[in-house]
């Protein structure tokens, strides 16, 4: 198998997702550097950024793997189908090299242990070990609780520890937009399965609470992510700059309203609106982290 055949079947369009709660923490922490209560070790995020994209890759190709074999995922099924779903692979050598991958990411964040301190492996563990069981708590609807967890708290806390080397509550604020607005890409996608879902046995959340209110989950995960923002600005966590993210609200606001057009017999309004929620998340998220890093000029 080529080196374009593995990169795909990681999903590599999903990074974003792990990556840019990276960048909002770095451009959070230089913000606050420029006090010169904190000292920031500038040198490890290089690494932080690889240890996440091996973790979040690994554990892409796992959750294809488990949703293959629980029958999520099929060759009738919508959206992304996986080399396995195509026959292209054997489950055998696709969770090998799965493990492999997340073997290389846990080996970074050892060493980022070692260079931060101890918390980082629960940090980290929780992560990995979540990650790893996701399918058992999608099954059950806990997958856009722990999604949540991983991708907001989880990263935004271990990327404030490892350059820093300090446990912050401010750390578990600034995980909330993020959080938010990744979550709302995994729910788009419940949304869109439900029916498959339910077939297969798996109860998402969006399955259990039916079409209609997971329309207004999706809304409130959106529209709580830019509200999420406007609170931290009033009570001076971010600086008044980082309201600049409001000018992707339209965007938001767009996908919100396709969600709302979505019925139980026409599901073409949503079939890609998890790829327009990841896009709106990588947007977001850039805007605001610009927004904090000018905020220092000023």
């Amino acid at each position: 198998m080529s080196f374009s055949f593995w990169l795909k079947s990681t999903r590599p369009w999903s990074f974003p997702a792990s990556t840019m709660p990276v960048v909002l923490t770095a451009a959070y922490l230089f913000y606050v550097q420029q006090s010169g209560e904190i000292s920031v070790v500038w040198w490890l995020l290089p690494f932080i950024f690889i240890a996440v994209v091996f973790y979040h890759a690994g554990l892409n190709m796992i959750s294809d793997l488990n949703d293959y074999k629980m029958g999520v995922d099929h060759e009738h099924s919508l959206g992304y189908k996986s080399p396995l779903v195509k026959g292209e692979i054997s489950e055998k050598k696709w969770k090998s090299v799965a493990t492999s991958i997340l073997a290389f990411g846990t080996g970074l964040g050892l060493f980022l242990t070692e260079k931060s301190g101890m918390h980082l492996l629960w940090i980290g563990g929780v992560g990995l070990i979540a990650g790893y069981f996701y399918h058992i708590f999608k099954k059950y609807t806990l997958g856009d609780l722990l999604i949540f967890v991983i991708f907001g708290v989880l990263i935004v806390l271990g990327t404030f520890y490892v350059l820093t080397s300090e446990l912050s509550v401010t750390a578990l604020f600034l995980s909330i937009p993020v959080g938010l607005i990744t979550t709302a890409i995994l729910h788009a996608n419940y949304t869109r399965d439900i029916v498959h879902d339910l077939q297969a046995g798996v109860r998402t959340q969006a399955s259990i609470v039916g079409l209609r209110n997971a329309q207004w989950e999706y809304a409130g995960l959106v529209f709580g992510a830019y509200l999420a923002i406007i609170f931290l600005v009033i009570f001076n966590i971010l600086p008044y700059l980082s309201l600049v993210v409001l000018l992707t609200f339209p965007i938001g606001l767009i996908n919100v309203k396709r969600m709302f057009k979505v019925s139980k017999e026409n599901l073409e309004p949503i079939l890609s609106l998890d790829e327009a929620t990841a896009k709106l998340q990588l947007l977001f998220t850039v805007v605001l982290s610009l927004g904090i890093f000018v905020s220092v000029l000023f």
